[in-house]
């Protein structure tokens, strides 16, 4: 065997290591679309390497340890306050010598000025030569996190977090000829490599068809046959309906056909129907896809229970209009999909691969015109904007560019823009009928104009795509919107991509990735410009690899999206062979985790006496050799910043909660920083939480923006696989509950918050900060937990640090699904409020006007939080195929309307907020009084 042989066959294999399974076995028509994608993804795979070929050192150095920024240098006020004439204290230590200086700098200062001060005073300390800081790089004690480039300090995520801290920046200076250079290097980020809208199809050797014809052509009706649907998890008898749809988002293009009531015959039905759309083939937009969902019939009530479904595109990845027989499997229905309409147009187009006791339909989609050798195709790019520009409306008439608008319309589409959460069709009209002063002067509400489309009409799907030429670039609120499963259109897509492309910092892409991952699957085929976008990215800055990478990860269980994901994954190891290897080694050590957690699951731990065995068998396993070598000298799952060095192995147990999590505890390989602690969670499914801990970081960059500091503390959470992953431990902490039983062992007695803190601050001052500390971060909480509608807030899951900074943890309840006991809701006041918060709030009741402060602040958040609705709402409809199952329809997300309430008046929506403060103080003692039965329970 050639040595290139064996390196491809190593590399394959640890790739599928890493992914978890290969490529599950695809019909033939798929196997095209993903040859098609990987030929296309290896070439700009390799035009990025080349790009890294010409790199220099620092520039390999930078796609490994990218620097984390904040989108502004400008500070609040409270902080600016703090700083004394203009400079921070900071601790910039030498290694080579264990020197630290406590040194002033300017806060607006780049890091290697502040480098040059620590070696001016280290010259004049040790009297030793003075060094060109050029030669050296700030890093973070305690993590993988350098500072450098011409940003002002104040501008790095970590300064910012030490100022609000009221803690010194703690750095080493390390020599740049030490530092690892990472291979492959970064390159310049460069906007997103040009692709055409729509790809103008091609024979399979390469020339272009001559026998193809624009479907445009074709004015008869667009029809399939239905021909049998076999293997069915049915008796003979049963009766059955199979409804049919061509959806284009989730909107119904045509009317909804079904076939007549059929008879179960050994576990298959033959159909033999033709089913004829009330729609032309020359208006199927591109990204129309047909849906079907079969429903069993009951015998006597005739009641439908939805039992399977399927969705196919109705053109292929080559925009050629499906033809010939198909034969698809279905998916089976489960309990997160009740659709509106008979169909699931939300479920996706990828097939059920796994075919799992799956029900087979087989269809037809004959040739409605008799083409030799040719295809149906959709017309390129060129030909939809000719169109557009024969069919517009005469200069002058309604709905020409330069149309005259009279004030009257514009009360009226104002009112539709902004006053509107459901279009009506005199709206659209209006709004299309105003496309181009929408465009010109409300050009963010393009999410509006899309819902105004006839998208059963080929000619105003063409002004669209000619109109979307002329759109400004929208703010990321806005083009996040556009990417949800409302908006299918490939150009609408890619113009969002490159709004986001042109807007977003790598850290931005950082923070929402989490809703761009999610948001693949609502694409119509698997080479799209927003699997282009994450993976060029990714590819130019290994932290967000290393998101992305655990981001697909977590989700090729699913088989809905394995082959989609698995393809994007395998691209980035393929050409990451660097990244791989750090990431395989996470791996490894995960395994060694689920089966050491497995094993303590299988024992009994009834007693004390059991518990210590337990802990004692955990320690036996870690101190093995195999466990030792795995889980030592690796890079966190979940964040690169922190690099693990040995596990520390007298430390480590397992939590008491049914899923016995394991508490894990790192000495960190910088040797003079912190122990990493982790939590291993294996049994429970952590994306709500993920969801939720995101929200709370996006709220949190919304208040900093606008200048206030509500302490927030969205603690790391990462799904590494299915109900599997890590969460960060918080410390030093406690919960409420257990510093209520410290104080007097109850839920009652308002002063144990307050007590506590006393006890960790013995000075009025530093007991001020803590008070401080509680008040801007309960504000925080308040806000959000009520705008989220987090359930299940009881004692055991509301926490405090020392500092005084309170926070909230487990978020298996949100968007107002609160618990209920016997049919009683267990919560019912907004947020939690309670005696003993106020108590704090007040310093022990001696500081009366900070409770004044403190709900002032909560208005302010909850109004600055009303201003971003729109994001807020972006955020959450492109998880609606996140599998939350209290996430799974709008509806669910319609729960932020009604605690935003953007149809009122900032006036009304300061009394709404001011309502739901007052019900929160007036049901505290309801709250005290679940804080005790939980504490009675446990």
């Amino acid at each position: 065997m050639k040595k290139g042989d064996t390196t491809s066959k190593t590399l394959d294999k640890n790739i599928n290591f890493l992914i978890g399974r290969g490529l599950q076995k695809q019909e033939s028509f798929q196997a095209a679309e993903i040859n098609d994608f990987k030929h296309k993804m290896t070439i700009l795979c390799k035009e990025i390497a080349a790009q890294r070929r010409t790199q220099t050192p620092i520039e390999k150095f930078m796609w490994r340890y990218p620097v984390h920024l904040r989108s502004t240098s400008n500070m609040p006020n409270e902080l600016l306050a703090k700083i004394n004439n203009g400079c921070i204290v900071v601790d910039i230590g030498f290694g080579d010598n264990g020197v630290c200086y406590k040194l002033r700098v300017n806060h607006l200062e780049s890091p290697q000025e502040a480098a040059k001060i620590a070696l001016l005073k280290r010259s004049s300390a040790l009297g030793v030569p003075l060094e060109d800081p050029e030669l050296y790089l700030l890093k973070v004690i305690g993590q993988e996190e350098f500072l450098y480039g011409d940003y002002p300090l104040v501008q790095f995520k970590y300064v910012y977090q030490c100022l609000v801290k009221n803690t010194a920046p703690h750095f080493w200076m390390v020599l740049r000829s030490t530092l690892p250079e990472a291979t492959p290097p970064v390159p310049t980020r460069r906007p997103t490599l040009p692709y055409p809208p729509c790809p103008t199809p091609v024979k399979e050797n390469g020339s272009r068809s001559d026998n193809n014809i624009i479907v445009w052509n074709i004015e008869s009706q667009y029809r399939i046959q239905i021909k049998l649907i076999s293997k069915l998890q049915l008796a003979d008898g049963c009766k059955i309906k199979l409804y049919v749809g061509i959806y284009h988002g989730s909107e119904s293009l045509c009317k909804e056909r079904e076939t007549e009531e059929l008879t179960v015959q050994d576990r298959e039905c033959s159909v033999q129907t033709n089913v004829v759309f009330d729609i032309r083939v020359a208006d199927l937009p591109h990204a129309a896809r047909l849906c079907f969902a079969l429903y069993t019939i009951g015998s006597n009530t005739k009641r439908k229970d939805f039992t399977s479904w399927v969705n196919i595109p109705i053109y292929d990845f080559k925009l050629r209009l499906q033809r010939g027989d198909r034969e698809l499997p279905m998916w089976p229905q489960d309990l997160l999909q009740q659709p509106e309409e008979h169909c699931h147009p939300l479920g996706g187009v990828s097939l059920n691969c796994m075919c799992m006791d799956a029900t087979f339909l087989k269809i037809s989609f004959p040739d409605v015109t008799d083409i030799s050798g040719g295809y149906l195709m959709y017309p390129p790019y060129a030909t939809v904007l000719e169109c557009a520009s024969k069919n517009m409306e005469p200069e002058g008439t309604a709905g020409s560019p330069n149309m005259k608008v009279s004030k009257s319309h514009i009360e009226q589409l104002t009112q539709a823009l902004y006053q509107s959460d459901q279009l009506f069709e005199q709206d659209k009209d209006l709004i299309w009928l105003l496309r181009f002063e929408v465009c010109q002067n409300f050009p963010n509400h393009l999410a509006k104009v899309l819902q105004s489309v006839k998208w059963n009409s080929y000619v105003d799907v063409a002004k669209m795509t000619a109109l979307l030429q002329a759109w400004p670039t929208l703010p990321v609120d806005y083009a996040l919107e556009i990417l949800d499963f409302e908006y299918p259109d490939h150009n609408v897509r890619e113009f969002a991509v490159k709004c986001l492309d042109k807007e977003l910092s790598d850290d931005d892409v950082s923070q929402y990735m989490l809703q761009l991952v999610q948001a693949l699957k609502f694409e119509t085929h698997i080479f799209c410009p927003l699997a282009t976008f994450l993976l060029q990215r990714a590819l130019k800055n290994q932290h967000l690899g290393h998101k992305l990478f655990w981001l697909l990860r977590s989700e090729t269980h699913n088989p809905t999206v394995s082959t989609q994901y698995s393809l994007i994954l395998q691209c980035y190891l393929r050409h990451n062979l660097d990244h791989l290897q750090v990431l395989m080694k996470q791996q490894e050590a995960l395994r060694k985790l689920f089966a050491l957690n497995s094993l303590i699951k299988e024992g009994n731990i009834a007693d004390q006496a059991k518990r210590e065995e337990a802990r004692s068998l955990i320690q036996k396993v870690l101190n093995q050799q195999t466990y030792k070598t795995c889980l030592s000298d690796l890079y966190s799952p979940l964040s690169p910043l922190y690099k693990m060095n040995e596990l520390q192995v007298e430390k480590c147990k397992f939590m008491n909660s049914k899923k016995r999590p394991l508490w894990l505890v790192w000495s960190n390989a910088d040797y003079i920083g912190t122990d990493i602690q982790i939590i291993y969670k294996n049994g429970d499914d952590l994306r709500q939480d993920m969801l939720t801990l995101q929200i709370l970081q996006v709220m949190d960059n919304i208040w900093q923006a606008e200048g206030l500091d509500f302490r927030m503390n969205p603690y790391m959470c990462m799904a590494t696989d299915l109900e599997q992953g890590m969460i960060e431990v918080v410390s030093p902490a406690d919960t409420m509950a257990n510093i209520q039983k410290w104080y007097k062992k109850t839920a009652f007695d308002k002063k144990a918050l307050f007590e506590w803190l006393k006890q960790k601050h013995k000075t009025e001052e530093s007991l001020d900060a803590a008070v401080e500390e509680f008040i801007m971060s309960c504000a925080g909480y308040c806000v959000a937990t009520y705008v989220l509608g987090i359930g299940d807030r009881h004692n055991d899951n509301i926490m405090m640090k020392t500092s005084g900074q309170m926070f909230h943890i487990d978020f298996g309840h949100f968007l107002g699904n609160f618990k209920s006991k016997f049919h009683v809701k267990r919560e019912r006041v907004p947020f939690v409020l309670t005696t003993h918060f106020v108590h704090v709030i007040t310093k022990g009741s001696s500081k009366p006007d900070n409770f004044t402060r403190f709900q002032e602040n909560c208005e302010k958040a909850f109004l600055i939080l009303r201003k971003k609705f729109p994001l807020l709402m972006s955020l959450f409809m492109m998880m609606l195929s996140g599998g939350i199952p209290q996430l799974s329809s709008p509806k669910d997300v319609n729960y932020l309307r009604e605690t935003l309430v953007p149809h009122l008046s900032e006036a009304d929506a300061v009394n709404h907020f001011k309502t739901k403060f007052r019900d929160a103080m007036l049901g505290s003692w309801k709250t005290s009084l679940n804080f005790w039965f939980h504490m009675k329970a446990k």
